[in-house]
Order: C-alpha cells, then structure tokens, then sequence
C-alpha cells in the first residue's frame, strides 16, 4: 500500500512539472507573443518560428491566438501533463467492485455497486472521468 502511496505523489509531482499554466501562457503572449514566446512555451515550435518569420501571420495570428490560448493550454495539459508520455488517457483505470455472495444471486446488485463507486469516489481513489466511465459501464 505505501509503494502505491508513493508511486501517486509522484505521478502528483510530475503532473506539477509538466502542466503548463494560463495565466504565464497569457503574460507571454501579451508581453512577447510578437516573439512567439507563447508558442515556444507550448512546445509549438514549428508554428512558432513560422508566426516569427511573419510578423505574428501579420498580427491577424496573435489576435486570433488571444482567443485560441486557453484551449492550446488545456490541451497541451491534457496530452503531456500526465508524465509527458503523450498519451491522453493515462489515468484511466478499469475498477473491478467485488461484493460477496448474499446466496440470492451471482451478481451483485446494480445499486450496491454504484455505491462501491460512489465511496471509492468520494475517498480519491476515483477521479470524477473514472467515476462516470465505470457509471456509464452499469448502466449500460
């Protein structure tokens, strides 16, 4: 259990060092973004040296980057910000609810397991995408 501890605050650890924030997303492109530091910032090189040869798309590319920023941010977040092994869905974990046998059936009763998932929830050990993906599972 104190291995599982450990190996959780460190994913916690490098989600910190790989997650990229908004808000210095916002201050480069408003203070640097003629220098495409923006991009640079994001790990958009390419398009980054290209907004620098060209004066920003000819400020038609900064404006509009001004309104694109928060979702190149969320996803840049959501493709290297679980370890940067770029896959998007690295914390998705199939949650097996075993309940002992009662004798009336097999399988246990679909409410007593969405109330195995509802506490495991409620503890931390279901993100809420974990939750609704074993909810949805259930159901149907």
């Amino acid at each position: 259990m104190d291995k599982t501890l450990a190996k959780s605050k460190e994913r916690d650890l490098l989600n910190l060092y790989f997650m990229k924030s908004k808000t210095t997303a916002y201050l480069l492109w408003f203070f640097l973004g003629g220098f495409s530091a923006h991009r640079f910032y994001l790990g958009k090189v390419g398009s980054g040296i290209l907004y620098l040869c060209t004066f920003q798309l000819f400020f038609v590319g900064w404006i509009i980057d001004g309104f694109c920023l928060s979702g190149m941010v969320d996803r840049y977040n959501a493709i290297y910000g679980r370890g940067g092994n770029g896959n998007v869905n690295t914390n998705m974990n199939n949650i097996v609810v075993n309940v002992g046998d009662s004798g009336q059936s097999k399988s246990p009763d679909m409410h007593e397991q969405l109330q195995k998932l509802a506490e495991l929830k409620e503890k931390g050990l279901l993100s809420e995408v974990e939750f609704n993906s074993q909810k949805a599972k259930l159901l149907g």
